[in-house]
């Protein structure tokens, strides 16, 4: 074979204690040969991570227990080999193949044409995007992502398709491929995905019930009260939470004190809170999915707080009052003028003197409603005074 020159190259081999080893190299480059000039090869014996702003033309994970983390970058092929692990999240791949009984998990990024060689090897897809499947031996397992181009393709016989989702419908193409599979993912994410021909009998679909999330109700704001120290139990009251599919809850409930954060489980737990405002956060779990938070305002007050608390709402029930008999007295001379100019602008005689009994009626009910308060809020202000609490203005 004729060859026109040499070419020199290198390769980093990481290890797990972090060091790189750059490794220089000669070959002689033929004139047929199909090489990639550009990037490094990189070679994993060890754990490692490939990130944003790294460029590989080919990168090699060897090792039972190695685990390598591709989280951004590019990388021309990837060879999973051994019993390595490969987890994809982002970047992009052109090619990516899983030998012996290595495992390639697919969460993000886009590749190009992942591939099972051998019966032990595994590709895991919950994200991403794929460019084409192919499973010549070994097991698939989708739980996620998307698959373009033509979709999946068994070349040889021995691998195995799992879909794990739910509502699939098959579309049999015939005389072009053996179809197409719609359904959804179990985070209710529509997917579609074509196979070649001979392919869907490799296909295993397990269809589970959809998993709905729990929600959380931590229940009513409560005031309770400190009666003789500074402190004071409260009652938690988690019992309104439900879960649409009816599985047994777990109840956690957390608030912080000072910096320091505490916590209780159970539906309706009793806790001790010094005197303040407190939040307490719950969160309900079905044993698969965590509900949303939901919070609950505890306020621990003193005896003389909790009276003074009453005085006000007293007080403001007053002025409300006092407001609607001013707005009733308008009502009232309103209709008065009516009656007393003899234009009743389209009304009945006897419907506006009806109409203004009632709400003379309604305003002495407000007025012996402002009395009986008035005389509560009397006997309060008392009590204050006898436990030695200045009354607010």
């Amino acid at each position: 074979m004729q060859c026109d020159n040499n070419f020199q190259g290198q390769e980093v081999v990481k290890m797990k204690s972090g060091t790189a080893f750059l490794i220089a190299w000669t070959v002689v480059l033929c004139a047929s040969a199909n090489f990639a000039a550009n990037g490094l090869d990189i070679t994993f014996f060890e754990d490692g991570v490939i990130s944003d702003g790294e460029s590989y033309d080919d990168v090699f994970v060897y090792g039972d227990t190695t685990v390598v983390d591709v989280k951004g970058g590019k990388i021309g092929k990837l060879w999973g080999r051994d019993r390595s692990t490969v987890n994809i999240s982002g970047g992009r791949v052109t090619y990516a193949q899983s030998y012996d009984r290595s495992t390639i998990n697919i969460s993000g990024g886009t590749i190009t044409e992942p591939s099972i060689w051998d019966a032990g090897g595994t590709i895991n897809v919950s994200g991403g995007i794929c460019w084409n499947i192919r499973v010549r031996d070994g097991e698939l397992n989708m739980t996620g992502g998307q698959v373009t181009g033509i979709g999946i393709y068994t070349p040889a016989p021995g691998g195995v398709v799992k879909i794990y989702g739910y509502g699939f419908e098959y579309y049999p193409f015939p005389g072009r491929s053996d179809g197409r599979l719609k359904g959804y993912w179990l985070d209710d994410t529509s997917f579609d995905v074509d196979f070649l021909s001979g392919a869907y009998e490799a296909v295993v679909l397990y269809e589970r019930a959809r998993d709905f999330v729990p929600v959380a109700d931590a229940g009513q704001d409560q005031t309770v009260v400190a009666v003789t120290s500074t402190t004071a139990e409260a009652t938690l009251d988690g019992s309104a939470s439900s879960d649409p599919d009816g599985d047994e809850l777990t109840y956690l409930w957390t608030w912080t004190i000072n910096g320091n954060v505490y916590s209780a489980i159970g539906a309706d737990p009793a806790i001790t809170l010094p005197l303040g405002n407190h939040v307490i956060k719950l969160i309900v779990s079905d044993g698969t999915a965590n509900s949303d938070t939901d919070e609950v305002v505890i306020a621990v007050l003193t005896l003389t707080q909790q009276l003074d608390a009453l005085r006000a709402d007293k007080l403001q029930v007053l002025e409300k009052i006092d407001t609607m008999l001013k707005k009733e007295q308008q009502v009232v001379n309103v209709l008065d003028e009516l009656l007393a100019g003899g234009d009743l602008g389209g009304l009945a005689l006897d419907d506006i003197v009806a109409a203004r009994e009632n709400i003379h009626l309604s305003m002495q009910h407000q007025e012996q409603a402002t009395k009986t308060l008035q005389k509560g809020l009397e006997k309060l202000e008392g009590a204050l005074l006898l436990l030695g609490s200045p009354l607010e203005p």
